[in-house]
Parts: structure tokens; C-alpha cells; sequence
């Protein structure tokens, strides 16, 4: 399939499972089920739950956001026979409560592109609202949502108005709805209640613990034993990252779900204890910690010679660099790899892949210099050193130690994988065929030995950078490159994920005024990046975009472009906003 690179991943995450052929199957209390058909791409919802628009059946990105909150209102308990898909085009799902009115509608957005843009002017300018209560007399509360699959774990986010908004009383209620405590047709907000005037009582700092709504955001301390505060719920995705001082983190017995590389590179990080209270758990949270020595006390998984699971061993999660023994053969019974369960393992010299493996996430082998891949599944085929999905439409990986140093795409594949090729320093010549449509970012990432050909249409390859359709997005610089200064085209809106990633000749980059995303690492360790110049087009940079840029003195940015937490991580620039 075409749609969406981790489409399967995402269903997997949701509860699917696949009881034939391309057909996955979520079962649901009274005979209620949903089934996703793969290989046609389109979602049935069953007899019981409405659907009168069907537009929300084929797959796409927006209908998969609305199956999760389909997914959400189920688990729930809201009853199929009182959910509608489509009736208007004012929202996409309704929930009819006892009196046959519209309890709630939720209208989806997708995270990034359009959530926050859509949610400000519905606060901003009240009578959005009054207008669409006074269209839709039926509702009683209107709930802007939005999902995603972040690593590992499936996030959300909401908004919900009553009927009873307008600019002089502009209440609205980002909890409430969904969470653990609140039942089916009972909401409660007042707890939640937010007033744009207002400070949100849920956000606190504890130390250097920053702390929203019981989700660990941010820790800005340098403890060698770091205590996360009583009370903490969730450990956001990468909260830990890169925290060097650590040594040993003690969890609460509070904390139900820890998020994906939440300890990732915590490379003196020996001591840590899993929680009874755990049962959620992102992509391996304890990536590259070497020195650790992992205790389970969570019902919820599995510790066992080395590596974690879930509860009945279906899913690897994480697997110990400090384990013995240099053959890992993964347990009959297994059926999915999570994305760099196995990263920077560096002892292993081969991992053995039983019959039971269906899904293999985001390259669960990256960093392994050394290993050589058995394959046992049917549902993959591993060839010239390339790991492919049953039908060769999709590479997910590319074995580091293989004799080759060149490799031949065949003709067929559709996807190259995200982290495909991750710090390959073997591989020297790839050759994309024409069939290749999607790219997943930077599969080429730290390739320091890596030029392309490229023959398909949807790309396009010159001055040793490969860019989207069009040259609207850059996918990728060869660090071989000898140039010291690279001018993006003004084509180019978007310079992708790692797009410049330790390209280390570079010590300047002129950026056009057309672009208006750096997306995550794009010139991390560039260490030798002097000058660089941020146009006030640019609205969001991501995180790490400037990691490890140790030759950069000052850089100016837009007073209103967006940064993350570590975009600027090991980077002694002077930054300068305005």
C-alpha cells in the first residue's frame, strides 16, 4: 500500500490484527467490529455504526484520524448504534445521547498542519462557533481533535466547547472527555474548565521537572539520581534525551505510560526500575543506554534474556546493549519488531527472524555495523543484503555488513523505509528505480560513503541532493559532497528530517525565502557550519535541527518561528530572535 508509510504499524498500535489475508480486524464488546481491508484500502465500520458520507471509508490521512477517534469513542463505551460518520460537513463523528440529540461532534484535523491553526481561530473570534451552534441546533458540545502515531505511542489532543461559548463567556475545556476517570455520556469538565485569561492550574514546576497536565514535558536538571515527582503520569516522548548526567532515575508509582526514546542516549544511565503501574510504552525508551541494567516490575511486560516485551510477548520493544551472547534469536510467537528495538546492539553478529513476525516497525536493526539478518518469515523476503515486505514493495532494511557496496532497488518497490539505510558506512551506490513513490525521511541519514542515481519520476537527484516532486522538498545532501556552501533552491518549502545530517564540509548554507520548515536534524552535526541566515518565511524549526553545531557563533531567527527543546542542543550559537 501507498497511503501511508506506517499504515500497518499504526492498525497494530490501535488493536488490529490481521485474520486474513490484508484484512484486520478490531473486535469490540457486543458483536461490534471494524475491519480494514489492505489490500483495497478502505475501512468498514460495520452494520451498527452509521455511515452516511463515503468519503471516510478509502485510506488517507485524515480518515485515519477519524478511525482513531472511532477507535477512542468504542473504548470508551459509547454505543456503536449512537455514532455517525459524515452526516455533516461541520464535524465528522457524532455521538447521539438518550434523548436523540447530538451529545458531542467531533471535527478532525491533522496534528501539525492544521489543529492549532483551525483551534485559534475558533478562540480567537467566537462567533465561528455561535454561527455553527446556530446551524447545527442538535449540539450541545463541538470537540476539536486531532491524533497521531508519535513514537510508538498514539497521542491526542482536544478542545471542547459548549454550545454556551461566544466572546463575552469563552470557555472551553481541553480535558474531560477521554481520560481514564470520565465515563461514556458523563463527561467532566469543570475540573478542566480554561479561560483564556486564566493560568492553567495543571502546569507545574517541580525543580527542574516540567510538569502538564500529569505528563512530564521537560527536566532541565543535572542530577546523577533523578527523582520524577509523585503524581506524574506519563513521561513525554524523549523527555530524558541526551541526559548525560544521569545515573540512576527512580519512577513513580504513578506513571502508566512511558513515552518513545524516553531515556534515549542516556549513556550513564545504569539504574532504573519499571513500575508495577506501566502499561503503555512508546518505541524503546531505553535506546542507546549501555550501561543499563533494566528491572520490570509492570504485569504489563516481559524481561527476559535481555530484552523486553509486552505482557504476551508479541511485541519486542527493546533489547539490552549490555546483554551477553552475540546471536539473538527472536521468540517464536513474536509478531512485531518495534523500531530500534535492537539499535546499537553492537555485540550481536547475527539476529534470527521466526516465522511469527508480521510487522516490522522503523528500522529495528539501525547502528548494527557488524550483523548478519536470518529470515524466517514469509511475510518478508530478505535479498542482496536488502530486507523487503512479501511482495517487494517495500524496503525496510539494509544489512550493514553485507560483502556489496552497491545496491540495485528492483524495479517494484514502491517505499524505502524510514532509517532504511541509517549510518550504513559500507553502502556507496544506491540506484533508485522508477516505481519508488515514497521516501520515508532520510532513509540515507549518515550514508558519510553515498551517492544516488535516481530513475524515478517522483524525485529528483542533482548536485548530489535528492528533492521531492518538483524540488519542493529536500530530502537529502551526500555527505561525500566536497562543497563548502550550498544555495537551496527556491522551490523548496521544506528542508526534510536529517536532510543535512553531519555533512561536515559544509560551512554555509544560503536559505530562500520560500522555505518555511526545517524539519527535525536537518543540519545536525554539521560541525563545521559558520553561517547560516534563518528568512522570516521560516515558521517552525524542529528539534535538534542545530545538534552538535559547534562552529556556529550566532544565528537569527524569526520572532514567531517555533523551536523545540533540543533544536540547539551542544550548539554554542548566540541566538538571536527577531
Amino acid at each position: 500500500m501507498s497511503i501511508i508509510l506506517n499504515a500497518i504499524n499504526y492498525f497494530w498500535k490501535l488493536g488490529f490484527n490481521e485474520e486474513a489475508l490484508d484484512l484486520y480486524v478490531k473486535r469490540y464488546s457486543d458483536s461490534q467490529c471494524i475491519c480494514l481491508d489492505v489490500a483495497n484500502e478502505v475501512m468498514d465500520y460495520g452494520g451498527r455504526i452509521e455511515v452516511t458520507n463515503d468519503e471516510l471509508r478509502p485510506f488517507s490521512q485524515m480518515n485515519f484520524i477519524i478511525l482513531e477517534a472511532v477507535d477512542r469513542t468504542l473504548r470508551k463505551g459509547y454505543r456503536p448504534e449512537d455514532i455517525i460518520l459524515g452526516q455533516s460537513s461541520a464535524y465528522h463523528v457524532g455521538i447521539i445521547n438518550d434523548q436523540e440529540d447530538m451529545f458531542v461532534a467531533l471535527r478532525c484535523y491533522e496534528w501539525e498542519e492544521e489543529y492549532d491553526v483551525e483551534l485559534a481561530k475558533m478562540i480567537e473570534d467566537g462567533s465561528v462557533l455561535e454561527n455553527l451552534f446556530e446551524s447545527e441546533p442538535r449540539i450541545d458540545y463541538y470537540c476539536a481533535y486531532t491524533s497521531r502515531l508519535k513514537a510508538g505511542t498514539i497521542e491526542c489532543r482536544y478542545m471542547v466547547f459548549p454550545r454556551s461559548f461566544s466572546n463575552s463567556n469563552p470557555e472551553q475545556y481541553s480535558s474531560g472527555l477521554f481520560e481514564e476517570d470520565n465515563f461514556a455520556y458523563q463527561p467532566n469538565f469543570t475540573t478542566f474548565r480554561i479561560h483564556p485569561s486564566e493560568t492553567r492550574k495543571e502546569v507545574k514546576i517541580e525543580g527542574y521537572f516540567h510538569i502538564d497536565n500529569g505528563i512530564l514535558m521537560t527536566y532541565t536538571g543535572k542530577s546523577e539520581h533523578v527523582i520524577i515527582p509523585e503524581g506524574t503520569k506519563k513521561l513525554r516522548n524523549s523527555v530524558f534525551w541526551n541526559c548525560l548526567s544521569m545515573k540512576k532515575v527512580t519512577i513513580p508509582k504513578t506513571v502508566f505510560s512511558l513515552g518513545g526514546d524516553t531515556f534515549y542516549n542516556c549513556e550513564n544511565l545504569t539504574e532504573l526500575t519499571i513500575p508495577s503501574s506501566v502499561v503503555i510504552m512508546g518505541d524503546n525508551p531505553f535506546a542507546n543506554c549501555p550501561k543499563l541494567d533494566l528491572l520490570n516490575n509492570s504485569p504489563h511486560f516481559v524481561f527476559e534474556d535481555g530484552a523486553l516485551y509486552n505482557n504476551d510477548m508479541t511485541r519486542l520493544i527493546y533489547c539490552a546493549i549490555k546483554r551477553e551472547g552475540d546471536v539473538f534469536v527472536v521468540p517464536d510467537g513474536v509478531i512485531s519488531v518495534s523500531k530500534h528495538s535492537f539499535y546499537n546492539c553492537r555485540n550481536l553478529r547475527k539476529i534470527v527472524i521466526p516465522e511469527s513476525v508480521k510487522i516490522m516497525e522503523n528500522n529495528p536493526f539501525s547502528n548494527l555495523q557488524n550483523m548478519k539478518l536470518k529470515n524466517n518469515s514469509p511475510h518478508f523476503i530478505f535479498k542482496n543484503g536488502a530486507l523487503y515486505n512479501k511482495i517487494m514493495t517495500t524496503l525496510f532494511y539494509y544489512e550493514h555488513s553485507y560483502e556489496s557496496t552497491k545496491l540495485i532497488i528492483p524495479e517494484g518497490v514502491k517505499i524505502i523505509g524510514r532509517h532504511s539505510f541509517y549510518n550504513c558506512q559500507s553502502i556507496e551506490k544506491i540506484e533508485i528505480p522508477r516505481s519508488v513513490d515514497i521516501i520515508g525521511y532520510n532513509p540515507f541519514t549518515n550514508c558519510s560513503r553515498l551517492s544516488l542515481e535516481n530513475h524515478s519520476p517522483h524525485f529528483t537527484y542533482e548536485n548530489n541532493t535528492l528533492y521531492s516532486t518538483g524540488k519542493s522538498v529536500l530530502i537529502y545532501h551526500s555527505i561525500p559532497d566536497p562543497s563548502d556552501t550550498f544555495i537551496i533552491p527556491e522551490t523548496v518549502w521544506k528542508i526534510g528530517r536529517s536532510a543535512f545530517f553531519n555533512c561536515t564540509n559544509l560551512k554555509s548554507v544560503v536559505i530562500p525565502k520560500s522555505i518555511t520548515i526545517i524539519d527535525r536534524s536537518a543540519f545536525g552535526n554539521c560541525k563545521n557550519l559558520e553561517q547560516i541566515i534563518i528568512p522570516n518565511s521560516v515558521n517552525t524549526i524542529g528539534e535538534w535541527a542545530f545538534m552538535n553545531c559547534s562552529n556556529l557563533k550566532e544565528i537569527s531567527i524569526p520572532k514567531n518561528a517555533s523551536i523545540e527543546a533540543h533544536t540547539f542542543m551542544n550548539c554554542p550559537a548566540t541566538i538571536i530572535r527577531r
